[in-house]
């Protein structure tokens, strides 16, 4: 198998595995040819990747293609993309990264080894169960002026807005134990997912994604 289709809501564990595939299958990194775009994938971006498939390997015996597919990619240019993996060239390792596998055709999913990365597991402590209390009555009950505070504080740090908002969902979780029929409840944890998928998978201001999320309950 040539081809291999990475899914993770995260983007950068998605870029390690794959980094670390392609070291395992002795891959140069000379010989490694990145491909993300800001904009979902389009057909000649695709048209662009076939030039460079037939091109022979710098270093060493086999080469990489590395499809960044996080920002979308369009149907056209997935089905132009399937042509590539339906004959890639023997010297070739394909690799395409995305949020989730159900994003890609069936096609494409079928002529890939595919491996889902799975999330890791977030375990809260007290001091973590006494902060997102007091966070959560606020976002779901509170002053406009509090959440927006809180999404000022969280943002400070990138990387801490993303471990913020898996904390959150874990806690949220754990409310649900007791009020799993709580309809406020679960809207929230699917925003609060929705969001976690957002900021990890696109260039979006993670805070105006926080108070967007925020502000809507």
């Amino acid at each position: 198998m040539h081809s291999f289709l990475i899914a993770s809501l995260d983007k950068n564990d998605s870029s390690s595995y794959a980094q670390i595939l392609l070291k395992e299958r002795g891959v140069d990194p000379i010989d490694i040819n990145f491909n993300a775009y800001e904009k979902a994938m389009g057909i000649e971006d695709v048209r662009n990747i076939q030039k460079t498939i037939l091109l022979k390997p710098f270093r060493g015996k086999t080469k990489a293609v590395v499809i960044d597919a996080y920002s979308d990619i369009t149907l056209e240019a997935q089905n132009a993309l399937l042509k590539i993996l339906e004959e890639p060239p023997n010297n070739t390792i394909i690799i395409i990264t995305t949020p989730k596998k159900e994003l890609l055709l069936p096609t494409i999913i079928s002529r890939c080894k595919v491996i889902v990365l799975q999330e890791k597991e977030i375990k809260l402590t007290q001091e973590d169960l006494a902060k997102f209390e007091e966070a959560f009555n606020i976002l779901l009950s509170g002053r406009i002026g509090d959440k927006l505070k809180i999404a000022q504080n969280v943002t400070k740090d990138k990387e801490n807005a993303g471990l913020w908002l898996e904390k959150m969902a874990a806690f949220v979780k754990n409310k649900l134990t007791d009020n799993n029929k709580n309809e406020k409840y679960l809207n929230f944890l699917k925003e609060l997912q929705e969001t976690y998928k957002t900021i990890k998978s696109t260039n979006v201001s993670h805070r105006t994604a926080l108070e967007n999320l925020f502000l809507s309950f």
